[in-house]
């Protein structure tokens, strides 16, 4: 059973609630800066207020104490001049309760209308805990005078349902009118995107050109993404397409020299026969080495970041593959020898790099003469660890040192045949350790010294 295919989300509908989702908090942040303004600032204000005309008031009693009709009238003016002011400021005056008293008897007072207004008047005994009104109380000790005046607080209209429905009106009558300008805008936006998915899905799976440069910087790393990854398709394409027609073509030999043996067989006197058996096992031979190798070169083929790799050492792997090679060289009296320390852990593919290790001790053998040494060393120098096959063979001219990595490229003249792709498979298992593989001169000039020089701290 396939797994459940996860339900998709949509990017437009995300990017339009995340537009109302700042709209609405933009919105929370301005009305709550308003309140806050309303309840800190404005309030100061208005006791600051409230303070101020209580004291032009306790002016007025004073000049006017012992006539209380005077003294209501010049109350009354004074007031106007209040309700004057706000006006030109363009808002309703604050109601106000204000009470002149001589000696604790009332002189004059001045109640506002509050009928319908939906407040009622304060509470004398409460005075200044009234959370409705601003309370002030001026005294002149000397007159026996005092003054008591309650100024509407500021704000608390905003604070109630009507207030707070004033505030939400904006919001919930201009959310609709955003929707579709905000849809027709964000499709407009994701036009381009759609455009180059539906490019991409109309193309053939052989089609792999890139695709066309897009003028939009948001959409540049994307393209420039799925080029990039078309690229390295094309390339592996063609490289697999390469590969199998020289595998097809490297095996054509060996697989005609065996079904020449076979018809051979059957055909001529018994030395006839016995050439034909040695040319079909010479041809097995050269078959079965070429499949190996070509597999080897499969998996050298990898990226290194597909590659498991984990801490091995490396001695150790050098004395298992060495050892693996010993017949060849026992046949052949060569001398192989291994110069390391005891220990060396690596962070490596033990697979990789045993093909690596293989084919540089293989061709070491086979390209010494009998009775030969080759020499097998490992240390560290600086920053690096250096692997080292020598051998006491013809070497390789050093014009002809870079060619010999390609695919399938013997040299002319070689006295041993080889599928040609031993160096080629160390080169790319040297590559996926981030290490650099050299041709040098072997020791005195004799033979060749192939170098491989791996960083000592290799990605895990």
């Amino acid at each position: 059973m396939s797994a459940a295919t996860p339900p998709q989300r949509s990017l437009f509908r995300r990017s339009v609630g995340a537009v109302f989702v700042v709209l609405f908090l933009t919105w929370l942040a301005l009305v709550a800066r308003e309140l806050i303004d309303i309840g800190l600032l404005q309030v100061r204000n208005g006791q600051a207020e409230n303070a101020l005309w209580a004291g032009l008031s306790l002016d007025r009693a004073r000049e006017t104490a012992d006539e209380p009709a005077e003294l209501l009238q010049a109350l009354e003016t004074l007031d106007g001049l209040r309700d004057k002011e706000w006006q030109q400021k363009g808002y309703r005056a604050p109601f106000r309760l204000l009470q002149v008293l001589h000696r604790g008897q009332v002189l004059a007072e001045m109640k506002p209308v509050l009928e319908g207004r939906g407040r009622v008047l304060p509470q004398e005994k409460r005075r200044g805990d009234d959370p409705s009104w601003l309370y002030v109380e001026l005294r002149d000790e000397a007159r026996e005078l005092t003054v008591r005046r309650w100024q509407e607080r500021p704000g608390d209209w905003h604070f109630s349902v009507a207030g707070l429905s004033y505030y939400a009106r904006p919001l919930l009558y201009g959310l609709p009118l955003l929707v579709l300008p905000l849809w027709l805008l964000f499709r407009l936006g994701f036009a381009p995107l759609q455009r180059m998915g539906a490019l991409i899905s109309q193309r053939s799976a052989q089609d792999l050109t890139p695709l066309p440069p897009t003028p939009y910087k948001e959409l540049a790393p994307l393209v420039n993404a799925v080029n990039s990854l078309m690229l390295r398709l094309q390339q592996r394409m063609d490289r697999e397409h390469e590969f199998l027609m020289d595998a097809a073509h490297e095996l054509k030999t060996p697989l005609a020299v065996v079904q020449l043996g076979a018809e051979a067989l059957d055909q001529g006197d018994a030395q006839a026969r016995e050439e034909a058996r040695e040319r079909l096992r010479l041809g097995v031979q050269r078959a079965t080495h070429t499949v190996h190798q070509l597999l080897a070169l499969a998996r050298s083929g990898a990226d290194s970041l597909e590659l498991s790799k984990c801490h091995h050492d490396l001695v150790d792997l050098l004395r298992e593959r060495i050892a693996l090679s010993s017949g060849l060289a026992v046949q052949r009296r060569i001398e192989l020898e291994l110069v390391s320390p005891e220990h060396l852990e690596m962070w490596l593919n033990r697979e990789s790099m045993g093909s690596l290790i293989d084919n540089l001790v293989d061709n070491a053998i086979k390209y010494s003469p009998d009775g030969g040494q080759v020499t097998v060393s490992l240390g560290e120098e600086a920053e690096v660890v250096v692997l080292r096959v020598s051998d006491q063979g013809p070497g390789i001219p050093a014009e002809l040192r870079e060619r010999v990595f390609e695919r399938f490229v013997r040299l002319d003249g070689a006295r041993c045949h080889g599928s040609g792709l031993g160096l080629t498979i160390v080169e790319r298992a040297a590559g996926q350790h981030q290490a650099e593989v050299l041709l040098l001169d072997g020791p005195g000039g004799v033979g060749l010294t192939v170098e491989v020089r791996f960083p000592k701290v290799l990605g895990g």
